[in-house]
């Protein structure tokens, strides 16, 4: 026999129990077998109570080196269990052990929070979309998918009202849903708006889930797309868009770019100053459909109109109708900024931009005219933004022998550097 084989065999194990929502009904005969056979473990001090008469015992709290010492310790002489609630694979702290035990690890799966969700409300959950927001407090809630069900495993800083109240006016009709102490005997369910989750209150320790708009008969609506013809971006044709008198559009090519240049997908928050049409905002959200787009434009016709493009392309964006740079400190802190339409302050809103700017944050300014051009371009040069580039976009269009050329457009881009962050919270399981 392979003396290595024989020795891992003979190697204490450690196992990660999922034990669902914690009461003995709901564990399974894998997971009720491996409790069986331990006496140390580690887990949330409810789920303890699962474990023999006599065991060593230690509550995992947020110092998890604490809980890589207990188990470390522990292997030494027996094998290890820790106990996590509902699955240990579903947001939960499985990566932190495997990162450490990992030649060591067996894992029994449990029941999670979310499929006693799903089974409660009689829902198939295999295109769900999962969200976690633990240990998240500072940061808003991605926007749920447009076209599936998004769940979100909240705390006590972001609750289903929190999350609700955060979302934008455009998503109050969604059906919404909540379940609280799922698989306890004090479990709630609630199901309705939206906008009515925003207006009570639920324990932190839920989940949230926000299904898709349902199909609606939209005929007579202007706004919306005519069936037949799809847009996608970057780059949606000029001619798709509804115009306004004085109210600028840039180039569908130019759009195309300025997508390419900013890269939002995985994005939270974004900025679009200077919006008018909305043309940048919305194609952005179409990207990154989970960002938070502010669409910031001083003219009230032009923040309508963005309103209206949004849903004729089925974007979600918030307009702020106020002069930049004066409203940027009531907005989220933002991780990319295109500033476009100026009114002669880009000085002033690139600074205020750049000082909101979340570290690792991208900024972008568009200039046609050569004075725009020369002050970006200095702004630029001594705003210590790591990866400047600048691109220029000229377009020429029209047939193979005759075409007209359109004023360049000039990109500046440029990355705020990164900064050291906490890490976000683990959990022991859902």
């Amino acid at each position: 026999m392979d003396e290595n084989k024989h020795m891992d065999e003979n190697r204490n194990m450690l196992y990660i129990v999922g034990a669902g929502p914690g009461p003995g009904a709901m564990l399974t005969g894998e997971a009720r077998a491996l409790i069986a056979r331990c006496r140390s473990f580690a887990g949330g001090r409810r789920l303890l109570e699962l474990a023999p008469e006599g065991a060593d015992l230690h509550a995992i709290t947020a110092d998890l080196e604490e809980t890589r010492r207990f188990v470390a310790a522990g292997l030494e002489h027996s094998d290890v269990c820790v106990l996590a609630s509902g699955d240990p694979g579903c947001f939960g702290i499985l990566p932190f052990l495997k990162e450490n035990f990992a030649d060591r690890i067996q894992v029994a799966p449990g029941i999670s929070s979310l499929q006693i969700m799903a089974a409660r409300l009689r829902l198939s959950w295999q295109d769900w979309r999962l969200v976690s927001l633990h240990g998240r407090a500072s940061e808003l809630a991605p926007l749920p998918d447009v076209s599936r069900p998004t769940i979100y495993f909240c705390d006590a800083f972001s609750s289903p009202q929190v999350i609700a109240k955060s979302m934008p006016l455009t998503l109050a009709d969604r059906r919404a849903a909540v379940g609280c102490d799922l698989g306890l005997p004090e479990e709630q369910i609630w199901q309705g708006r939206l906008a009515d989750a925003a207006l009570l209150n639920f324990p932190g320790n839920s989940l949230f889930l926000i299904l898709p708009e349902e199909d609606r008969n939209v005929s007579g609506d202007t706004d919306r797309m005519e069936a037949g013809r799809p847009a996608s971006a970057p780059g949606i044709p000029d001619e798709l868009w509804l115009r306004g008198e004085g109210i600028p559009l840039s180039k569908s090519e130019v759009r195309a770019v300025l997508l390419a240049k900013a890269q939002p997908l995985g994005r939270r928050v974004i900025w679009d100053s200077g919006a008018g049409t909305g043309s940048y905002g919305i194609e952005c959200s179409l990207v990154e459909p989970g960002a938070r787009v502010y669409s910031i434009d001083k003219n009230t016709e032009a923040c309508d109109l963005a309103s209206r493009n949004a849903r004729r392309f089925g974007a979600v964006i918030e307009t702020v109708c106020a002069e930049a740079p004066d409203c940027f400190d009531s907005l989220p802190r933002p991780d990319l900024v295109i500033v476009g339409g100026n009114d002669g302050r880009l000085e002033k809103i690139f600074q205020g931009a750049l000082e909101a700017l979340a570290p690792g944050g991208r900024i972008l300014v568009t200039a046609l005219l050569e004075q725009t051009k020369k002050q970006a371009h200095n702004l630029f040069a001594h705003s210590g933004l790591e990866g400047r580039s600048v691109t220029r976009v000229s377009i020429a269009r029209g047939e193979a022998t005759r075409w007209v050329e359109h004023n360049p457009v000039v990109i500046f881009t440029g990355d705020k550097p990164q900064a050291d962050e906490e890490p976000a919270a683990v959990n022991m399981g859902q």
